[in-house]
């Protein structure tokens, strides 16, 4: 069978458990044992079941994988905000979330968590295969630990504590409660950590498409940053950066092109009309259309002159005599195969600035201004004038708001993992600000379909 046919078969019988009820931890058992076992009958069928969930990563117009943790978090900190009135925007712009309904939060939380249980699927899968060969097993199973432990690191970052969820048994989770987010990142670093010691360095599709060691690495290195571990996350930003497999692109306009340098990790996308969700939810329908997301004053003033960041990632429309600049990292709205761009999750930049501040924490200010520069000149800046290790944390701050602007929810995050975000936004956001804020609710469909889930506090 062809593998077109293997993906739209596999992704046929996991909907039976994926869509056949809203809720995640209310998806019905598999009909029989020998049903699931089909999946897995062959290699073929095996890397089918994998590239579906690649697939399905990328087929929701906005979802936690494919732009919503791009959209969402950055209205809710200072780079985003709705040009028109939008209940769903309004509420994540404000601040002041809606959990009665909330399209946002079903594109984060369910879409999130309907890839965790495709993933175990395919982990359960593997496991009971007598047919897969040992080498594939060990490769698709590394993959979908790294993607495992992406999805969960957004939803522990958006949401706080989660219920961990590690299999399909749906008597299992339909009453999970939610764990603490100490129990979240132990799972993701365990995952990560095999996943680095199964996968091969050269990636398995020959494109970046799928994940290889150093993208379990990169994800590593910003799991550390997280948890501040300086150390160990300044040695795998640096594992990944003396790889040499990847470079900083020297063309700001290139850098999310599908055959880019730079990318770790990206995606291929799946639309017959669009190449990515991003571009055809930030860019305008035409140049004299207003977009539905703007950059706000405090982004446009916080770059410095010269910046080529500024010419070559943002864009203006003028309508009714008001200028809207609007992200354009990503240039195509609408096309159709082949795709000129590809969805990046991770990029070498971010690893620079994180070997930077881990660098800073541990007083190694030299090498840390030694790869703020590398992405500074790369955007047309001299080198930073700033030497102390305060100054210097400051400074990789400001530059991964910059570099990282409206990318996979990275001010959002930083603004709350450096305990910035009530000093920032309450200023910009008040009265409607307060400091549980910092996490996202969980749909009120959830709570009442789930008595041993709470809601986040301050909710």
């Amino acid at each position: 069978m062809h593998t077109k046919n293997y993906i739209r078969c596999i992704m046929l019988l996991l909907s039976v458990y994926l869509t056949a009820c809203k809720k995640f931890v209310s998806i019905p058992s598999p009909q029989t044992q020998l049903e699931t076992s089909a999946l897995f009958e062959n290699n073929q069928a095996a890397i089918a079941a994998v590239v579906g969930l690649y697939s399905q990563m990328m087929q929701t117009s906005v979802s936690l994988t494919n732009g919503g943790a791009t959209v969402y978090p950055a209205l809710s900190a200072d780079e985003l905000y709705n040009t028109s009135s939008s209940t769903d925007y309004d509420a994540f712009r404000s601040n002041e979330i809606q959990f009665a309904s909330s399209l946002g939060l079903t594109r984060l939380w369910t879409f999130g968590f309907r890839n965790i249980y495709h993933i175990n699927a395919v982990l359960e899968g593997l496991q009971a295969s007598v047919s897969v060969t040992d080498s594939l097993k060990k490769q698709l199973r590394g993959e979908m630990l790294v993607t495992r432990a992406l999805n969960y690191f957004y939803l522990v970052n958006l949401f706080g504590d989660l219920p961990l969820i590690q299999t399909t048994d749906f008597t299992l989770n339909q009453s999970l409660p939610r764990s603490a987010s100490g129990k979240i990142y132990d799972l993701i670093l365990s995952d990560l950590k095999e996943a680095r010691d199964l996968l091969p360095v050269t990636y398995p599709a020959g494109s970046k498409t799928r994940p290889n060691k150093f993208t379990a690495s990169a994800l590593l290195a910003r799991t550390y940053l997280y948890l501040q571990n300086w150390p160990l996350a300044e040695q795998y930003a640096s594992e990944v950066i003396s790889s040499n497999l990847y470079t900083l692109n020297p063309s700001l306009s290139n850098t999310f092109l599908a055959a880019s340098p730079e990318p770790i990790w990206q995606i291929s996308p799946v639309s017959s009309t669009i190449n990515t969700a991003e571009g055809n939810t930030l860019i305008p329908s035409s140049a004299t259309a207003k977009p539905a997301l703007a950059i706000t004053a405090w982004l446009l003033n916080a770059f410095e002159t010269g910046d080529l960041r500024k010419t070559g990632w943002l864009k203006t429309n003028t309508v009714a005599g008001l200028p809207y600049t609007y992200p354009f990292k990503y240039k195509v709205r609408t096309a159709a195969p082949p795709y000129s761009e590809y969805y990046v999750i991770i990029r070498l930049a971010e690893m620079y600035f994180i070997r930077a501040e881990a660098r800073v924490q541990q007083n190694d200010l030299a090498n840390a201004v030694t790869d703020i520069n590398s992405i500074r000149n790369r955007a047309g800046l001299a080198n930073t004038v700033y030497n102390t290790q305060s100054s210097l944390l400051a400074a990789v701050m400001q530059e991964r708001r910059i570099e990282l602007m409206f990318e996979w929810g990275h001010r959002w995050l930083d603004l709350k993992r450096t305990s910035a975000a009530g000093t920032v936004l309450l200023p910009l956001k008040s009265p409607g600000w307060q400091s549980t804020d910092i996490f996202y609710p969980v749909l009120q469909y959830e709570l009442d379909t789930n008595p041993f889930l709470i809601q986040t506090p301050g909710y």
